[in-house]
Protein backbone atom coordinates (compact mmCIF):
# COMPACT_ATOMS: atom_id res chain seq x y z
CA UNK A 1 0.00 0.00 0.00
CA UNK A 2 2.91 2.51 0.66
CA UNK A 3 3.83 2.32 -3.07
CA UNK A 4 0.49 3.82 -4.14
CA UNK A 5 1.59 7.38 -3.50
CA UNK A 6 4.60 7.33 -5.83
CA UNK A 7 2.54 5.60 -8.56
CA UNK A 8 -0.13 8.29 -8.40
CA UNK A 9 2.52 10.95 -8.69
CA UNK A 10 3.99 9.21 -11.75
CA UNK A 11 0.58 8.97 -13.48
CA UNK A 12 -0.10 12.62 -12.85
CA UNK A 13 3.23 13.54 -14.37
CA UNK A 14 2.47 11.49 -17.51
CA UNK A 15 -0.91 13.24 -17.93
CA UNK A 16 0.70 16.64 -17.59
CA UNK A 17 3.30 15.79 -20.22
CA UNK A 18 0.88 14.24 -22.75
CA UNK A 19 -1.94 16.82 -22.47
CA UNK A 20 -0.32 19.45 -24.76
CA UNK A 21 0.27 16.76 -27.38
CA UNK A 22 -3.37 15.61 -27.26
CA UNK A 23 -4.61 19.12 -27.57
CA UNK A 24 -2.32 19.71 -30.53
CA UNK A 25 -3.65 16.61 -32.30
CA UNK A 26 -7.24 17.63 -31.72
CA UNK A 27 -6.59 21.00 -33.22
CA UNK A 28 -5.09 19.45 -36.35
CA UNK A 29 -8.06 17.15 -36.86
CA UNK A 30 -10.77 19.82 -36.39
CA UNK A 31 -11.72 21.95 -39.48
CA UNK A 32 -10.05 25.32 -39.76
CA UNK A 33 -12.11 28.40 -39.06
CA UNK A 34 -11.70 31.02 -41.83
CA UNK A 35 -9.95 34.16 -40.81
CA UNK A 36 -12.17 37.19 -40.21
CA UNK A 37 -11.73 39.81 -42.98
CA UNK A 38 -12.26 43.52 -42.55
CA UNK A 39 -15.36 45.28 -44.06
CA UNK A 40 -14.97 47.32 -47.22
CA UNK A 41 -15.86 51.05 -46.90
CA UNK A 42 -19.16 50.49 -48.74
CA UNK A 43 -20.07 47.57 -46.48
CA UNK A 44 -19.14 49.57 -43.41
CA UNK A 45 -21.40 52.42 -44.51
CA UNK A 46 -24.34 50.05 -45.01
CA UNK A 47 -23.64 48.37 -41.68
CA UNK A 48 -23.65 51.73 -39.95
CA UNK A 49 -26.90 52.72 -41.73
CA UNK A 50 -28.58 49.60 -40.35
CA UNK A 51 -27.43 49.97 -36.74
CA UNK A 52 -26.86 53.71 -36.21
CA UNK A 53 -30.11 55.53 -35.28
CA UNK A 54 -28.56 58.86 -36.24
CA UNK A 55 -27.93 57.76 -39.82
CA UNK A 56 -30.36 59.22 -42.43
CA UNK A 57 -33.34 57.04 -43.41
CA UNK A 58 -32.31 54.89 -46.33
CA UNK A 59 -35.84 53.81 -47.33
CA UNK A 60 -36.80 54.55 -50.96
CA UNK A 61 -38.07 58.10 -51.23
CA UNK A 62 -41.32 58.89 -53.04
CA UNK A 63 -41.05 60.74 -56.32
CA UNK A 64 -40.64 64.45 -55.87
CA UNK A 65 -43.86 66.44 -56.21
CA UNK A 66 -44.10 68.72 -59.25
CA UNK A 67 -43.62 72.33 -58.10
CA UNK A 68 -46.81 74.37 -58.06
CA UNK A 69 -45.67 76.86 -60.69
CA UNK A 70 -44.61 74.04 -62.99
CA UNK A 71 -47.93 72.26 -62.46
CA UNK A 72 -49.83 75.42 -63.36
CA UNK A 73 -47.71 75.93 -66.48
CA UNK A 74 -48.46 72.37 -67.58
CA UNK A 75 -52.17 73.02 -67.01
CA UNK A 76 -52.05 76.21 -69.08
CA UNK A 77 -50.26 74.42 -71.93
CA UNK A 78 -52.78 71.57 -71.88
CA UNK A 79 -55.67 74.08 -71.91
CA UNK A 80 -54.13 75.91 -74.85
CA UNK A 81 -53.95 72.60 -76.73
CA UNK A 82 -57.55 71.80 -75.67
CA UNK A 83 -56.38 68.82 -73.65
CA UNK A 84 -59.03 69.49 -71.05
CA UNK A 85 -58.56 66.35 -68.93
CA UNK A 86 -54.86 66.95 -68.24
CA UNK A 87 -55.41 70.65 -67.73
CA UNK A 88 -58.20 70.06 -65.24
CA UNK A 89 -56.10 67.52 -63.35
CA UNK A 90 -53.25 70.01 -62.94
CA UNK A 91 -55.49 72.81 -61.69
CA UNK A 92 -57.39 70.60 -59.26
CA UNK A 93 -54.13 69.38 -57.69
CA UNK A 94 -53.22 72.98 -56.89
CA UNK A 95 -56.71 73.88 -55.69
CA UNK A 96 -56.64 70.97 -53.25
CA UNK A 97 -53.99 72.83 -51.23
CA UNK A 98 -54.94 76.37 -52.28
CA UNK A 99 -58.73 76.66 -52.61
CA UNK A 100 -58.40 80.44 -52.49
CA UNK A 101 -56.84 80.50 -55.99
CA UNK A 102 -59.87 82.01 -57.73
CA UNK A 103 -57.84 82.57 -60.88
CA UNK A 104 -57.63 78.79 -61.15
CA UNK A 105 -61.31 78.37 -60.34
CA UNK A 106 -61.91 80.64 -63.35
CA UNK A 107 -59.81 78.39 -65.58
CA UNK A 108 -61.63 75.31 -64.30
CA UNK A 109 -64.92 77.05 -65.12
CA UNK A 110 -63.68 77.77 -68.65
CA UNK A 111 -62.72 74.11 -69.11
CA UNK A 112 -66.20 73.00 -68.06
CA UNK A 113 -67.71 75.64 -70.37
CA UNK A 114 -65.66 74.50 -73.36
CA UNK A 115 -66.54 70.88 -72.54
CA UNK A 116 -70.27 71.65 -72.59
CA UNK A 117 -70.69 71.06 -68.84
CA UNK A 118 -72.69 74.21 -68.27
CA UNK A 119 -73.91 73.45 -64.76
CA UNK A 120 -70.42 72.74 -63.45
CA UNK A 121 -69.08 75.80 -65.28
CA UNK A 122 -71.74 78.04 -63.74
CA UNK A 123 -70.87 76.78 -60.26
CA UNK A 124 -67.18 77.60 -60.67
CA UNK A 125 -67.73 80.98 -62.31
CA UNK A 126 -70.31 82.00 -59.72
CA UNK A 127 -67.78 81.20 -56.99
CA UNK A 128 -65.20 83.37 -58.72
CA UNK A 129 -67.58 86.30 -59.11
CA UNK A 130 -68.56 86.18 -55.43
CA UNK A 131 -64.93 86.61 -54.36
CA UNK A 132 -63.58 88.47 -57.40
CA UNK A 133 -66.45 90.57 -58.81
CA UNK A 134 -63.94 92.82 -60.57
CA UNK A 135 -62.69 89.95 -62.81
CA UNK A 136 -64.08 91.02 -66.18
CA UNK A 137 -63.08 87.85 -68.00
CA UNK A 138 -65.14 85.85 -65.50
CA UNK A 139 -68.19 88.00 -66.31
CA UNK A 140 -67.45 87.49 -70.00
CA UNK A 141 -67.26 83.72 -69.50
CA UNK A 142 -70.53 83.78 -67.56
CA UNK A 143 -72.12 85.70 -70.44
CA UNK A 144 -70.88 83.10 -72.90
CA UNK A 145 -72.33 80.39 -70.67
CA UNK A 146 -75.74 82.11 -70.77
CA UNK A 147 -75.39 82.51 -74.54
CA UNK A 148 -74.79 78.77 -74.96
CA UNK A 149 -77.74 78.08 -72.70
CA UNK A 150 -79.89 80.37 -74.92
CA UNK A 151 -80.52 82.71 -71.98
CA UNK A 152 -79.99 85.76 -74.13
CA UNK A 153 -81.13 88.52 -71.73
CA UNK A 154 -78.71 87.23 -69.06
CA UNK A 155 -75.92 86.99 -71.61
CA UNK A 156 -76.54 90.54 -72.82
CA UNK A 157 -76.52 91.78 -69.23
CA UNK A 158 -73.13 90.22 -68.51
CA UNK A 159 -71.53 91.55 -71.70
CA UNK A 160 -72.89 95.03 -71.05
CA UNK A 161 -71.48 94.91 -67.50
CA UNK A 162 -68.04 94.13 -68.91
CA UNK A 163 -68.19 96.88 -71.54
CA UNK A 164 -69.29 99.43 -68.93
CA UNK A 165 -65.92 98.85 -67.25
CA UNK A 166 -63.85 98.45 -70.41
CA UNK A 167 -65.44 99.57 -73.70
CA UNK A 168 -62.37 98.66 -75.76
CA UNK A 169 -62.86 94.91 -75.79
CA UNK A 170 -63.62 93.77 -79.37
CA UNK A 171 -64.31 90.19 -78.29
CA UNK A 172 -66.99 91.33 -75.83
CA UNK A 173 -68.60 93.59 -78.44
CA UNK A 174 -68.63 90.58 -80.78
CA UNK A 175 -70.30 88.36 -78.17
CA UNK A 176 -72.84 91.08 -77.37
CA UNK A 177 -73.66 91.34 -81.08
CA UNK A 178 -74.09 87.58 -81.37
CA UNK A 179 -76.38 87.58 -78.33
CA UNK A 180 -78.54 90.29 -79.90
CA UNK A 181 -78.53 88.40 -83.21
CA UNK A 182 -79.65 85.16 -81.54
CA UNK A 183 -82.30 87.10 -79.61
CA UNK A 184 -83.79 88.36 -82.91
CA UNK A 185 -82.56 91.93 -82.55
CA UNK A 186 -80.44 92.46 -85.68
CA UNK A 187 -80.44 96.27 -85.45
CA UNK A 188 -78.73 96.15 -82.05
CA UNK A 189 -76.48 93.36 -83.22
CA UNK A 190 -75.27 95.56 -86.07
CA UNK A 191 -74.25 98.35 -83.69
CA UNK A 192 -72.26 95.99 -81.48
CA UNK A 193 -70.65 94.12 -84.38
CA UNK A 194 -69.67 97.29 -86.22
CA UNK A 195 -67.84 98.36 -83.05
CA UNK A 196 -66.17 94.95 -82.86
CA UNK A 197 -64.91 95.20 -86.47
CA UNK A 198 -63.74 98.78 -85.88
CA UNK A 199 -61.71 97.76 -82.84
CA UNK A 200 -60.35 94.63 -84.57
CA UNK A 201 -60.70 94.60 -88.34
CA UNK A 202 -58.97 91.21 -88.62
CA UNK A 203 -61.59 89.28 -86.65
CA UNK A 204 -63.24 87.11 -89.29
CA UNK A 205 -66.10 85.94 -87.08
CA UNK A 206 -67.22 89.52 -86.43
CA UNK A 207 -67.46 90.31 -90.16
CA UNK A 208 -69.47 87.11 -90.71
CA UNK A 209 -71.85 87.85 -87.83
CA UNK A 210 -72.30 91.42 -89.07
CA UNK A 211 -73.21 90.11 -92.54
CA UNK A 212 -75.73 87.71 -90.96
CA UNK A 213 -77.33 90.63 -89.12
CA UNK A 214 -77.64 92.57 -92.40
CA UNK A 215 -79.13 89.49 -94.08
CA UNK A 216 -81.75 89.25 -91.33
CA UNK A 217 -82.73 92.81 -92.17
CA UNK A 218 -82.58 92.03 -95.91
CA UNK A 219 -79.95 94.74 -96.27
CA UNK A 220 -78.11 92.88 -99.01
CA UNK A 221 -75.67 95.59 -100.17
CA UNK A 222 -74.26 95.99 -96.66
CA UNK A 223 -74.18 92.22 -96.23
CA UNK A 224 -72.14 91.91 -99.43
CA UNK A 225 -69.77 94.64 -98.26
CA UNK A 226 -69.16 92.84 -94.96
CA UNK A 227 -68.62 89.53 -96.72
CA UNK A 228 -66.22 91.07 -99.22
CA UNK A 229 -64.21 92.32 -96.24
CA UNK A 230 -64.34 88.82 -94.78
CA UNK A 231 -63.12 87.39 -98.09
CA UNK A 232 -59.94 89.46 -97.87
CA UNK A 233 -59.20 87.63 -94.61
CA UNK A 234 -60.25 84.14 -95.75
CA UNK A 235 -60.86 83.89 -99.52
CA UNK A 236 -61.77 80.19 -99.44
CA UNK A 237 -63.80 80.14 -96.23
CA UNK A 238 -66.90 78.02 -96.90
CA UNK A 239 -69.28 80.00 -94.71
CA UNK A 240 -68.16 83.35 -96.12
CA UNK A 241 -68.74 82.20 -99.70
CA UNK A 242 -72.08 80.58 -98.94
CA UNK A 243 -73.38 83.76 -97.32
CA UNK A 244 -71.96 85.86 -100.14
CA UNK A 245 -73.76 83.66 -102.68
CA UNK A 246 -77.00 84.17 -100.76
CA UNK A 247 -76.57 87.95 -100.62
CA UNK A 248 -75.67 88.20 -104.33
CA UNK A 249 -78.46 85.82 -105.32
CA UNK A 250 -80.98 87.92 -103.39
CA UNK A 251 -79.84 90.89 -105.51
CA UNK A 252 -80.30 88.80 -108.68
CA UNK A 253 -76.58 88.86 -109.43
CA UNK A 254 -76.71 85.23 -110.46
CA UNK A 255 -73.33 84.73 -112.22
CA UNK A 256 -71.50 86.29 -109.25
CA UNK A 257 -73.65 84.30 -106.83
CA UNK A 258 -72.86 81.04 -108.68
CA UNK A 259 -69.15 81.85 -108.50
CA UNK A 260 -69.37 82.44 -104.75
CA UNK A 261 -71.34 79.22 -104.19
CA UNK A 262 -68.78 77.25 -106.20
CA UNK A 263 -65.94 78.67 -104.08
CA UNK A 264 -67.79 77.22 -101.10
CA UNK A 265 -66.66 73.85 -102.44
CA UNK A 266 -69.63 72.00 -103.96
CA UNK A 267 -70.45 72.65 -107.61
CA UNK A 268 -73.64 70.55 -107.58
CA UNK A 269 -74.96 72.42 -104.54
CA UNK A 270 -73.99 75.69 -106.20
CA UNK A 271 -76.17 74.96 -109.24
CA UNK A 272 -79.03 73.82 -107.05
CA UNK A 273 -78.81 77.03 -105.00
CA UNK A 274 -78.82 79.23 -108.09
CA UNK A 275 -81.74 77.22 -109.44
CA UNK A 276 -83.71 78.05 -106.29
CA UNK A 277 -83.07 81.79 -106.73
CA UNK A 278 -84.07 81.61 -110.42
CA UNK A 279 -87.19 79.67 -109.51
CA UNK A 280 -88.17 82.31 -106.94
CA UNK A 281 -87.57 84.94 -109.62
CA UNK A 282 -90.00 83.19 -111.97
CA UNK A 283 -87.27 82.11 -114.39
CA UNK A 284 -88.38 78.49 -114.43
CA UNK A 285 -86.65 77.30 -117.57
CA UNK A 286 -83.25 78.55 -116.39
CA UNK A 287 -83.95 77.08 -112.96
CA UNK A 288 -84.74 73.70 -114.50
CA UNK A 289 -81.42 73.73 -116.36
CA UNK A 290 -79.58 74.44 -113.09
CA UNK A 291 -81.35 71.60 -111.29
CA UNK A 292 -80.59 69.23 -114.16
CA UNK A 293 -76.92 70.24 -114.04
CA UNK A 294 -76.84 69.55 -110.29
CA UNK A 295 -78.17 66.03 -110.91
CA UNK A 296 -75.53 65.39 -113.59
CA UNK A 297 -72.71 66.58 -111.34
CA UNK A 298 -73.72 64.59 -108.29
CA UNK A 299 -76.15 61.67 -108.62
CA UNK A 300 -76.29 61.34 -104.83
CA UNK A 301 -77.87 64.80 -104.84
CA UNK A 302 -80.55 63.39 -107.11
CA UNK A 303 -83.61 63.47 -104.86
CA UNK A 304 -83.41 67.12 -103.79
CA UNK A 305 -82.49 68.34 -107.24
CA UNK A 306 -85.08 66.06 -108.84
CA UNK A 307 -87.82 67.51 -106.61
CA UNK A 308 -86.77 71.05 -107.52
CA UNK A 309 -86.55 70.12 -111.20
CA UNK A 310 -90.06 68.67 -111.14
CA UNK A 311 -91.44 71.83 -109.57
CA UNK A 312 -89.69 73.97 -112.17
CA UNK A 313 -91.07 71.85 -115.05
CA UNK A 314 -94.57 72.09 -113.61
CA UNK A 315 -94.29 75.87 -113.38
CA UNK A 316 -93.04 75.99 -116.98
CA UNK A 317 -96.10 74.08 -118.14
CA UNK A 318 -98.44 76.33 -116.14
CA UNK A 319 -96.81 79.40 -117.66
CA UNK A 320 -97.18 78.04 -121.17
CA UNK A 321 -100.85 77.21 -120.58
CA UNK A 322 -101.49 80.69 -119.27
CA UNK A 323 -99.71 82.14 -122.27
CA UNK A 324 -101.77 80.14 -124.71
Amino acid sequence: MPAVGPLRRLAAAVVVLTLPLLLSQCSKKSPQTPAVQGLTPDQAEKFQALHDPSWPDQKPKPRDEVPEDRLEALGDLALKNRNFDNSLLSYLKILKDHPERYDLHYKVGVIFLLSGKLEAAQKELALVLVHRPEMLKAHEAMGLLHLQGKQYPLAIEEFQRVLAQDPNRPKTHHLLGVAYLEAGKPERAILALKTATRLDSHQLSSHIALAQAYLQQKDYPHAVASLKQAQTLAPQDQKVNQLLGRALGAQKQYPQALEAFMRAGDEAQAYNNIGVFLFMDGRYEEAAKCFQRAIELRPSFYQEAKTNLQRALEKMQETRKDGS
